[in-house]
Order: C-alpha cells, then sequence, then structure tokens
C-alpha cells in the first residue's frame, strides 16, 4: 500500500492545475491565500534584509515566489511535482523575475548543503509526510544557526475542517461525487467539480508539534492561529462566494481563547545558534 506520502505526491502531480484555479486564481479569501499573505508580513518581520535566501518547500505553482521576488528576495522553490514545477517556472519567466529557481525535491532528503538557508517555507507539506521527525531534522540540517523555519500545520481541533471525516465517507456512496460536483460548479460557477484526495492529511495537536519542534532544535518565535469560519467545510467552500469576506475577518478569534479551535496554525520558529 502507498503511504501517506507517496498519495499525496501523486495528487498533486494529476491535479496541479485544479490546485492553481481552485486555491489562488478564484477566490482572495481562500483559506491558502489568506494564508500567503500572512507568510509574506511574517518573511518581512523576521528577515527584513533582502540579501536573506530562502526556500519554499512544496512551492506549488510559484505564487509565493513571485510575491518573494518582486519584494527582492531571492532563493529556490521545490516541489515534487514536474507539473507544479513547470507553473511555477512558467509564473516567474513571464512576469521576468530570474531571482528564484525551481527544482523536483523531496522534504525529507533536499540534497541541499548544510547551513545554507535564512529561511524556510513549508506550508501545507508536513501533514502529507508519514511522521514530523524526519523533515524537521532535514530542515534544521539545512538552515543557518538562527535562521527560520515558517511552517503551517493543521489543527485536530479546528472547528473549519471538522466535518471532513464524514465528508469524506459520504463521498465514498455512489454518485455522491457527481451530484456534488455539479453543485459546486452551479454555485461556485467553477471549472472543477467536488474534490476527492482519496486519503486523509494528518492534523495536528499544538502542543505536541511544539514539542517536535523543540526536540529538533527550533524555538517559537511567533504563532499566528487562523482559518476560521461561520460555517464547517464543506458549507463554508459552497458558501464563500457570500461569506468568505466575513469568514476572513474572524481571523481576530485567532487572539481570543477561542484561537485552540482555529483550523491553521502558522508558525514561525528559530533554529537554535548552537
Amino acid at each position: 500500500m502507498s503511504t501517506l506520502k507517496k498519495k499525496a505526491e501523486i495528487y498533486f502531480e494529476n491535479n496541479a492545475m485544479r490546485y492553481m484555479e481552485d486555491h489562488y486564481l478564484r477566490n482572495e479569501f481562500h483559506a491558502k491565500w489568506v494564508r500567503h499573505q500572512k507568510i509574506l508580513q511574517l518573511i518581512e518581520e523576521f528577515l527584513p534584509l533582502r540579501d536573506s535566501t530562502l526556500l519554499d518547500i512544496g512551492c506549488g505553482p510559484g505564487f509565493l515566489a513571485l510575491d518573494l521576488a518582486k519584494k527582492g528576495y531571492q532563493g529556490f522553490g521545490m516541489d515534487t511535482s514536474p507539473q507544479m514545477i513547470g507553473l511555477a517556472t512558467n509564473l516567474l519567466q513571464q512576469s521576468k523575475q530570474d531571482a528564484w529557481n525551481f527544482i523536483l525535491g523531496d522534504a525529507e532528503n533536499t540534497k541541499f548543503k548544510d547551513n545554507q538557508f535564512d529561511c524556510i517555507i513549508a506550508s501545507g507539506v508536513i501533514e502529507y509526510m508519514n511522521n514530523d521527525y524526519q523533515m524537521l531534522e532535514e530542515m534544521n540540517r539545512i538552515i543557518k544557526p538562527g535562521g527560520y523555519l515558517i511552517i503551517n500545520v493543521t489543527n485536530k481541533l479546528g472547528y473549519s475542517t471538522s466535518l471532513n471525516p464524514i465528508t469524506n465517507l459520504f463521498k465514498k456512496i455512489p454518485y455522491v461525487m457527481t451530484i456534488l460536483s455539479t453543485i459546486r460548479k452551479h454555485i461556485l460557477n467553477a471549472d472543477y467539480g467536488a474534490d476527492n484526495l482519496g486519503f486523509t492529511p494528518r492534523k495536528h495537536f499544538l502542543f505536541s508539534f511544539k514539542k517536535s519542534l523543540a526536540e529538533s532544535g527550533f524555538l517559537i518565535q511567533k504563532n499566528i492561529h487562523h482559518d476560521f469560519s461561520l460555517l464547517p467545510a464543506p458549507f463554508s467552500t459552497l458558501t464563500n462566494k457570500f461569506l468568505g469576506k466575513i469568514d476572513h475577518k474572524l481571523d481576530f478569534l485567532g487572539k481570543t481563547p477561542l484561537k485552540v479551535f482555529s483550523s491553521s496554525n502558522l508558525i514561525c520558529a528559530q533554529k537554535n545558534e548552537s
């Protein structure tokens, strides 16, 4: 049986165009696009010098690298999907940005030199690994002492994704995917129907992940609790056209006791100097 990591690799290779359309081009209030903006803010806060060298692991279609290049940052984008690498390369070439290079690679075995990067971004990656430690140890190896890891984890207590296990079971019923796809295309005016990963990404208890980071040589500098919605998915997806702006404004809850129910945690952690 294929591992979670391998299943994810196959999915993203086969759905690169869908991913780009759904998460970046169709909706400015999609959680991944909002997270994208928060990552840019973290990088400018913790790495104000533009001579920093960055690595975006799981770079996808390259939108983060493009925005970083426009701000003067240089680096590499890495992904397991040749389709994603092709999209990212074309995006930056069309924008006439040449400060970034894109390569195929494995987050658990990058082949980069020790202490090579000032910062690594790994957003939407670790939930597809079979465990935390191999990837975190590799990140520690290639980040410079005092450098930063910006990483996002999906919260096991998250409200917005709380119905995912039920939804995944529901999608296995015959004809359900056809019906859901028709509804999605009609309501969202989307090119693609309902999505079915065919596997379940990992979620984390934040306190456990903090321990994993510490054991891997990282100290958390900032933790942003984000991704709240009035309705859990898939209802939040179908109503996003009408409620997206409201859902986006709910991120203020990340600074209240309700932060424990955020669907995502965006963490900036610093590698120990020693």
